[in-house]
């Protein structure tokens, strides 16, 4: 049995629809996260959901990526503010 897994690298048409969700502990960690890493561009947050001990909470955002470097770098900066503990 092979267990290797193949990893492609996908190629999208720019400019496309882009999607991250974010987890947190807190709900202000989260939105300061989305004000510092997108600013003024158009963004749309999901519900904000909440485990039921209140260890965690997470969120949606979906946007528009221009180019792959785009799409990188709100990657990258999300996983670098405070308080945020998984970027997906």
């Amino acid at each position: 049995m092979n267990n290797k897994i193949a990893f492609e690298r996908l190629d999208f048409e720019y400019p496309c629809a882009w999607g991250y969700s974010l987890i947190a502990v807190q709900e202000s960690h989260i939105y300061l996260a989305i004000h510092q890493t997108f600013g003024q561009h158009p963004v749309t947050v999901g519900q904000l959901r909440k485990s039921s001990g209140g260890n965690w909470c997470a969120v949606n955002v979906d946007t528009t990526v221009n180019g792959e470097s785009q799409r990188i770098t709100f990657l990258e900066t999300l996983r670098k503010c405070v308080g945020i503990r998984y970027v997906l």
